[in-house]
Formats: C-alpha cells, sequence, structure tokens
C-alpha cells in the first residue's frame, strides 16, 4: 500500500564520526523504503542506524506526541504506528482520540511513553461504542435516560421527569461508562480494552 498522507514530521540526527558535530534531516511519516534510506544517506548513518536520535517536531493528527517523551522509539515503530494511523476509518479515529488519554496522560508530564503501548492503542477500536450528536452532558442524560441506560431511573414516574436534571444524569452516566467527548460524538471509553498485538519486539505482519 503506498502512503500519500504525511501526518508526522520528524528531526533525525546523528553524531558525525570524526568530532562532536551532528547531521540532521528531516522525514515525513509515514514513509517508503526508499525515504528512509535517502534520510539515512543525508545523515551518513547508513549502516549505523541505531546512533540515530529522533525528535517529533509535529504530527497534525495527535498533536499530542509533540510534547511527550517516547521511550527509545525506532524509526521502524514510528513508521508503523503513523500508517495505522492513517489507515483507520473515521468511526476508529474518533475512538483513538477518546481513548489516547490512558496511553498519554495529561497530568504526567515528562513521563516516558512506551512505542508498545501506542501500537496497540490503534487495535480493538471497532469494539468500542460511539453515539453521534452527543458533545455535552446534558444532551448525553437526556440520551441515557430516553434509552433507560440507569437502571435507577427505568421505573422513575413519567409525572415526575421535569424534574430531573439532565446534566446530573449525564454526569452519572459520563462515570459509569468511563466516556469521553470527541467533538460531537461521545465514546464509551471505558469498555475499551488495550490487546497486546506487539509484543515490544517485532512489528506485526499485517497493519
Amino acid at each position: 500500500m503506498r502512503y500519500t498522507r504525511k501526518i508526522m514530521r520528524l528531526e533525525l540526527s546523528a553524531k558525525m564520526p570524526t568530532n562532536d558535530e551532528y547531521y540532521y534531516a528531516e522525514l515525513l511519516l509515514p514513509a517508503e523504503n526508499y525515504e528512509i534510506r535517502d534520510a539515512m544517506q543525508r545523515l551518513r548513518a547508513v549502516g549505523r542506524e541505531d546512533g540515530v536520535w529522533i525528535s517529533i517536531l509535529e504530527c497534525g493528527e495527535l498533536p499530542a506526541l509533540e510534547h511527550v517523551r517516547l521511550d527509545s522509539p525506532t524509526l521502524d515503530e514510528l513508521n508503523f504506528f503513523v500508517k495505522r494511523l492513517v489507515s483507520m476509518t473515521d468511526e476508529e479515529r474518533i475512538v483513538f482520540n477518546a481513548i489516547i488519554g490512558q496511553v498519554i496522560p495529561e497530568a504526567d508530564e515528562g513521563e516516558l511513553i512506551r512505542m508498545k503501548d501506542l501500537i496497540n492503542s490503534t487495535y480493538g477500536l471497532d469494539g468500542v461504542m460511539i453515539a453521534s450528536n452527543i458533545s455535552t452532558l446534558e444532551e448525553l442524560g437526556r440520551f441515557a435516560f430516553e434509552n433507560g441506560m440507569i437502571e435507577e431511573l427505568t421505573d422513575f414516574p413519567e409525572e415526575a421527569v421535569p424534574y430531573l436534571s439532565a446534566e446530573q444524569i449525564g454526569r452519572v452516566q459520563q462515570k459509569n461508562d468511563g466516556g469521553v467527548f470527541v467533538g460531537r460524538y461521545y465514546v464509551v471509553a471505558g469498555e475499551y480494552q488495550r490487546p497486546e498485538i506487539y509484543d515490544g519486539k517485532t512489528l506485526p505482519n499485517t497493519e
């Protein structure tokens, strides 16, 4: 499969063999094999790829990656991960944006993020429930009540319905679901369980 939409910009650097200065090159991902070879040649790093440092300069699909430290990522891992991102369906991308906080927590600045976890988080997304046209707690509360999603309210008297707080119902439902709002969608992120497709050593054969 040929990938024409580039979504990540890397800066690669490699130390010069003769002194303490560095060669630099930029690379856009997803990249074809020849593009990676060209970057290695610009770095004078052919045959010593393990000595290449990788920095993420830009990732429009996942801006959070621009502000975290990855745990010793390889170029092959990053390229595979980005190929997974650009191959997602619209629904998978919505779910991914909802569950990625489980891998990149906002509160833990400076924490090393494992490429293994990032890659595995691109799998199993189609099993997560999403609901469209729901972007607030009030809308979620009305949806939950009308669909009998909160067991304690299933036998609630109809004449008392006007006195219920849709926002409060939505807050309870969101807590129960581990739910996340993504644009005009509500994702039941709490039901997602990250599969162990990638063992951290051998990348999956299929993308």
